[in-house]
């Protein structure tokens, strides 16, 4: 008994809350679809319940079941306060065909993001999910219309959730719950497709090229002539063509159209920046009225402030009017302010803006009313739009002609300028040639005097310096004047004794055929023939002195001679010792030599190349007894350690790619002071001398250095100040 009483109790609760339940369902009436002749089916707020999302996160089971199923409210009783055009809200209505066959209605989603939750037979839930902000690849059934077709069989009736959400304050006209006869609708767009939708598309990718191919042009007239309206008017029209472009029909519309917004506000910014940029460098508002040039740099920065549309912090009616209004006080403001002072570029300006302020202000009146919820016809709104294109393209093509038309006023004036200052310098360069005849005329008088006195004077020059390099062998030859008498007299002696004690032979010769001792006759034959041999090869010896001391004093015949170098350093370096010595009988010196031995013959000009060494010894032992005579006052006698010493060292040396050639090194060193660093590069300069006066006239080094040049050679130095100073010569073995 007490089972069969709980049986009875479940079987009361379980009809009372299908009684509950039915009446709930009775509470929403299902919108019944009577005809299928209608294109659209507008719900009643009878017929369609609301369910804030406060949250944003309650998902289907959520909301059909539980608390918050019983917390759907009509339309009618709607919390104050409540905005659907900013939350996400839930939507629940009931559909019924109540026609005798099958028919094909769409879900309309005119949000961001609607997702649609088709309910059959209580249990069968079908998902759908489309708005403006959902990429094309993401949504269900048509993604140019945000539309999805769905079919009811006759008599069937489901119950549709619509989990709608929006982010747009301000919107007066709000979110409105209906259904489109999917045929119907289907025929009335592609109706609209043939009379609206593809011309306004032909229209507005016809005004991106324009637009394009116009700022392309005007920024090649920038690069031109560097003039900035041009840059700010084709970086406006560049913008303009960006906003049209088909980068945001084919590619931000359909994959990423939550940056649409985002693209329409730097877009239109730009744009309208550039443009108010683009008045003032027009009107050159900077210079002609500062005070309304600093206002119209006010309104760019009056520009940013749509940007908080992006953050949903304003209304995006608010934005579009800051920047309607934006443009046309700039446009309107500059018309009075430069009418006023009879600027000559504000009629231009006024007719090239009157087309497009109209247009403008047209939409302005459109938008204003379409914001208080009135609804203009397919047919307004494309004559609005075209109004619009033709109001901007007539600006464009104005505005692109008056800014030619002035580059084109530039050009003729720069090329006017050009002429002009081409003929005043044709005209100077007249008469600057005129002149110019005149003083060459005069010139050539005065440049033939100048050139006999030149003339006179290099021969005069000429003859000093030959005269001077006589000198100056002269000198060095009367240096070695005793050096050389010293050479000679030492042949000479041998020639007298020998001669002498031939004398004597010969006399003993005689005394001994008068004997008839024949042995003792040939001892002494073979020794005046002996004598003979002595004396001949020291007359040659004599000879040579003086042949050397005549090649010497003349002038080079330039004709190069196998010469044995060791043979005539050697005798140089012996004549310039005793011409020293003679000349100052307290001169000293140790000389040292140290000859390559393996040396043979080469081609050199003797004389030449001897005038060289000659001179490099006889500077040596200047030097050295300079050096000499200073230590010496110096110290006491038994305290001198200095010992003037002249070498003179020759050496073969092979050359890398010269094969067995190579090059004759020749080094006269000295222990004296050396030279001071200041002075190194100096020392062969003509007539460069550290001698006192009287000693020398300084083309010594300077000479040496032409010969050694002239044989290919090399005269380089090396010393250090204190210890002494090397000279070598370099003669390449030819």
């Amino acid at each position: 008994m007490k089972s069969y009483r709980k049986m009875r109790a479940a079987i009361s609760v379980l009809l009372i809350s299908q009684y509950f339940l039915a009446f709930g369902q009775d509470t929403l009436p299902p919108y019944l679809i009577t005809s299928d002749t209608a294109l659209e089916y507008k719900f009643t707020t009878a017929y369609y319940q609301i369910l804030p999302d406060k949250t944003g996160k309650l998902t289907i089971d959520e909301v059909k079941n539980g608390v918050n199923s019983k917390q759907f409210f009509t339309k009618d009783k709607t919390p104050a306060g409540l905005d659907t055009m900013v939350n996400t809200t839930w939507y629940r209505y009931n559909v019924k065909n109540n026609l005798e066959k099958e028919i094909s209605i769409s879900l309309v989603a005119r949000s961001l993001q609607s997702a649609f939750f088709v309910i059959r037979n209580n249990t069968q839930q079908t998902h759908y999910k489309s708005g403006f902000n959902m990429p094309w690849n993401k949504k269900d059934g048509l993604p140019t219309d945000n539309i999805i077709p769905i079919k009811l069989q006759a008599g069937e009736q489901v119950t549709i959730y619509n989990r709608v959400e929006n982010d747009r304050p301000g919107t007066r006209y709000g979110f409105q719950v209906k259904l489109y006869n999917t045929e119907k609708y289907s025929l009335k767009r592609l109706s609209e497709m043939q009379e609206f939708i593809a011309p306004e598309l032909v229209i507005v990718m016809v005004f991106f090229g324009f637009s394009l191919l116009a700022g392309i042009f005007n920024f090649l007239l920038f690069l031109i002539d560097k003039q900035k309206v041009h840059l700010h008017f084709s970086m406006f029209l560049l913008a303009l063509a960006l906003f049209n472009s088909p980068v945001y029909y084919m590619y931000i519309a359909r994959y990423v159209p939550y940056l649409s917004k985002l693209f329409d506000f730097v877009t239109i910014s730009f744009f309208l920046m550039f443009f108010i940029q683009f008045i003032r460098y027009y009107f050159q508002s900077f210079i002609n009225t500062p005070r309304f040039d600093k206002f119209l740099v006010s309104l760019i920065f009056l520009l940013l402030i749509p940007s908080l549309e992006l953050f949903n912090l304003l209304p995006e009616s608010v934005g579009i009017i800051i920047r309607y209004v934006t443009f046309l006080l700039s446009c309107f403001a500059s018309v009075v302010i430069f009418y006023r002072l009879k600027h000559p570029k504000v009629k231009p300006f006024t007719w090239a803006l009157l087309p497009f302020g109209f247009a403008v202000l047209g939409n302005v009146v459109m938008f204003a009313f379409q914001n208080e919820g009135y609804s203009f016809s397919t047919t307004s709104n494309f004559l609005a739009g075209i109004a619009l294109f033709l109001g901007v393209g007539w600006s464009v093509v104005y505005f692109t002609w008056i800014l030619f038309k002035q580059y084109n006023t530039q050009k003729r004036q720069i090329i006017q300028q050009a002429f002009d200052a081409e003929r005043i310098a044709k005209e100077k360069e007249i008469e600057r040639n005129t002149l110019i005849e005149q003083q060459k005329i005069e010139l050539e008088k005065t440049v033939l005097e100048r050139t006999d006195e030149l003339r006179q004077s290099i021969a005069d020059l000429q003859s000093t310096q030959k005269q001077l390099i006589q000198s100056e062998k002269m000198a060095s030859l009367g240096e070695l004047t005793a050096g050389i008498a010293h050479e000679i007299q030492n042949p000479l002696n041998f020639v007298n004794n020998f001669s002498e004690v031939n004398t004597e032979l010969i006399d003993e010769l005689e005394q001994e055929i008068n004997k008839g001792n024949l042995e003792e006759v040939k001892l002494l034959a073979k020794d005046i023939k002996e004598n003979e041999q002595k004396i001949n090869h020291h007359g040659k010896r004599a000879g040579d002195i003086v042949k050397g001391m005549l090649q010497h004093s003349r002038s080079s015949i330039g004709v190069k001679e196998p010469t044995n170098i060791n043979a005539l350093a050697d005798e140089y370096l012996r004549l310039a010792y005793h011409g020293l010595r003679a000349k100052d009988k307290e001169f000293n010196a140790t000389m040292k030599t140290d000859f390559d031995e393996t040396l043979g013959n080469i081609n050199i000009i003797p004389q030449d190349i001897g005038r060289v060494i000659l001179n490099l010894i006889t500077n040596a032992f200047y030097v050295v007894n300079e050096k000499a005579k200073a230590e010496s006052r110096k110290q006491n006698a038994e305290e001198k350690s200095y010992e003037p010493t002249v070498s003179i060292t020759t050496k073969h040396s092979p050359l890398p790619g010269r094969g067995a050639g190579g090059e004759v090194l020749i080094s006269v060193k000295d222990n004296g002071n050396g030279i001071p660093q200041k002075i190194v590069d100096k020392i062969f300069q003509p007539f460069f001398t550290t001698k006192p006066t009287g000693q020398g006239i300084g083309l010594g080094l300077s000479l040496s250095y032409d010969i050694v040049k002239a044989h290919g050679g090399e005269l380089k130095v090396e010393t250090k100040e204190g210890e002494g100073s090397e000279f070598i010569i370099q003669i390449p073995v030819v």
